[in-house]
């Protein structure tokens, strides 16, 4: 498995992060609601993502252990 900089959940949470920092920057006035749901949908995928990957990896543990 990939780690740190390598990884699509560092990606997802360096660019929201600048989105939500830099959008005054940009031109964009986001309200609160939106700058809430941007950080929902980047904090929902990372989450998704470590969960998957982390059953992923105990699923290849138990097939590892029976050969």
């Amino acid at each position: 498995m990939k780690s740190g900089i390598k990884t699509t959940e560092f990606w997802a949470t360096i660019l929201g992060t600048i989105i939500e920092a830099g959008a005054s920057e940009f031109g964009l006035n986001l309200n609160e609601a939106s700058a809430a749901s941007i950080a929902a949908m980047v904090t929902t995928y990372v989450v998704g993502r470590v969960m998957n990957k982390n059953t992923q990896a105990k699923i290849r543990a138990k097939i590892d252990q029976k050969f």
